[in-house]
């Protein structure tokens, strides 16, 4: 994959910990959108997953950013954990997120399910039911249980033609293991960071407090950079948000990719 097809970016804009480690003091709060979209092409909308907004929401987003830039958005809470009415969820998401569809701004919906979902015959039921429910938007699926990473579920993702979503995650016995997988003609990766301590101990601190090293960034980069998957596009989002982590690391990515295209070498000793 060529590094120009290579986009990064962040899971979410909007962190109040961001103030003074990504978005310098003198930016407003109400400009960081505008400083976001500036320096990467991509970026995640997380809050779906909590609250759909109203239409006027996004079609601000779609107002405030460049034309190439582009966005995935998490669908709610309804569709991945609850499971109650997935399809009255994803109408009324689809219907708030048209300005940034219509803009061509909107790549797809992300659909984010707990480590508690496992690859049994009802849950790939569930999961292949979702993309008749979302019109022509794209359904990117991501995974957490390990038992999702086999022939079979891949497969089953390919031919509904969802985008697998490969995440990084800590290495602990029941999450996946970090592998690209391509089922799409884009590749997606989400980096959460490899907190072993806290993944499951919100009181030793946040899930998602790490800070990639610089050779961990450099792997990560060089196996997408030299993949054949056959994708056109590859997409990185950073969700190590924890004090600004995401973007520092995004950024790093980002320099590391246009220097190894470039033919130089950076020191990530």
């Amino acid at each position: 994959m060529q590094r120009s097809d290579i986009n990064i970016g962040t899971s979410g804009w909007k962190f109040d910990d961001w103030a003074g480690t990504f978005y310098p003091f003198r930016v407003p709060k109400t400009k960081w959108l505008e400083y976001y979209a500036a320096r990467f092409p991509v970026g995640e909308i997380n809050s779906t997953y909590y609250r759909i907004a109203p239409l006027s929401v996004y079609a601000a987003i779609a107002r405030r950013t460049p034309d190439g830039f582009r966005l995935f958005a998490k669908v709610h809470a309804e569709v991945t954990h609850t499971r109650k009415d997935p399809a009255s969820s994803l109408r009324m998401l689809i219907g708030a997120l048209h300005p940034l569809s219509e803009s061509g701004r909107l790549i797809g919906l992300l659909a984010q399910f707990p480590a508690s979902f496992r690859f049994i015959e009802e849950n790939i039921g569930y999961v292949l039911a979702l993309p008749g429910m979302c019109r022509d938007a794209r359904l990117c699926v991501e995974f957490r249980h390990a038992s999702w990473l086999c022939d079979e579920a891949i497969e089953s993702v390919r031919k509904a033609e969802m985008t697998w979503v490969t995440p990084d995650e800590p290495k602990l016995t029941d999450l996946l293991p970090f592998r690209i997988v391509a089922t799409s003609d884009i590749v997606y990766i989400r980096l959460h960071g490899r907190n072993n301590t806290t993944w499951y101990d919100p009181q030793a601190g946040n899930r998602y407090d790490y800070n990639y090293s610089e050779p961990e960034l450099a792997e990560i980069g060089s196996e997408l950079l030299h993949s054949t998957f056959g994708a056109r596009k590859g997409y990185v989002l950073f969700n190590n948000c924890h004090l600004g982590q995401a973007p520092l690391n995004a950024q790093w990515m980002k320099m590391w990719l246009a220097a190894e295209s470039n033919g130089y070498e950076m020191n990530s000793a």
